[in-house]
């Protein structure tokens, strides 16, 4: 049997957590990655998985082999990319993480530049709104929005987002145009709850920057779906201008407290400190840059 491609096929099911989710993921027939991975066991005398009817659990000899087959296909990927790169090819794979709504809205388009530029490198994109730790999850490069801790990463800035409150017309009418941010305590607000500051808004007010707090009337951890309850008139919303915006140009939303200046949220992207960067990262973290810089968007 080819040992290598048994490797891929059993880290592959563990990853999708099904043999049918390893055999879509590498275009295999559900009884072939079945049958490499009972032969896989069997050439190693030991259950790597313990199968039910619902989940996959690996047992202690999978974690250990996983974690060594892992390291092994991931370091024979980097040398197979690396002696590509000498002759001057850029290629291999690269994982990248990024926010749901603005890697479908925002990213995309700059990947699309990036794979034509590049077409040897393959792209893995992970869209979640949570954040990564790119060490410890295997990410090449992470796109972070909002705030950075100190760590070891290394942060390079993508751009700054404008924020705004949004509401519709509709709810205008039936509840009133807040003037001040103080205002907010009376609304009906919806609440973005991955956000790390909890419920509350921060204005610039008096040459202050200053945090209002308010009850949420409805939490959700999608800034699309807020966008859309917002739309419906269920009440004041607080996001990004590429979400907002758009809603604008159909009058379905409007700005309000306008005259308070919202500070920017910092876009970046973060890498971790290696003494060679491979080629193929370098060209990504560049085109992403460039893309953002030039106003290509």
């Amino acid at each position: 049997m080819d040992r290598l491609q048994a490797m891929r096929i059993f880290r592959a099911v563990v990853e999708a957590g099904s043999f049918a989710g390893g055999a879509r993921k590498l275009g295999l027939s559900n009884a072939m990655v079945s049958k490499q991975v009972a032969r896989l066991e069997a050439l190693l005398g030991v259950r790597l998985l313990t199968r039910t009817t619902r989940r996959l659990q690996l047992t202690a000899e999978g974690e250990r082999y996983l974690k060594g087959a892992a390291q092994l296909l991931d370091e024979l990927h980097e040398l197979e990319a690396g002696l590509g790169e000498q002759r001057g090819e850029i290629r291999g794979r690269l994982r990248l993480s990024a926010p749901l709504d603005f890697g479908v809205r925002e990213l995309m388009p700059a990947l699309q530049a990036f794979e034509r530029a590049h077409p040897a490198v393959q792209l893995e994109v992970m869209l979640e709104d949570r954040r990564v730790d790119p060490l410890a999850e295997d990410f090449d490069l992470v796109v972070r929005v909002g705030n950075l801790e100190d760590s070891s990463l290394i942060a390079r800035r993508l751009m700054s987002m404008s924020m705004h409150v949004y509401a519709a017309p509709s709810y205008l009418e039936q509840h009133g145009v807040p003037h001040h941010p103080d205002a907010l305590r009376d609304h009906r607000c919806l609440h973005y709850s991955l956000q790390r500051e909890g419920p509350s808004w921060s204005f610039m007010v008096d040459g202050k920057l200053q945090r209002f707090r308010f009850h949420p009337v409805l939490t959700c951890n999608n800034g699309r779906a807020l966008v859309e309850a917002a739309v419906r008139g269920m009440g004041l919303v607080y996001k990004p201008a590429f979400l907002g915006e758009p809603e604008v140009a159909h009058g379905r939303l409007v700005r309000v407290l306008e005259p308070f200046v919202i500070p920017p949220v910092g876009v970046h992207l973060l890498y971790a400190e290696r003494e060679l960067i491979p080629a193929r990262l370098r060209a990504l973290v560049e085109t992403l840059r460039d893309y953002f810089h030039k106003g290509d968007r």
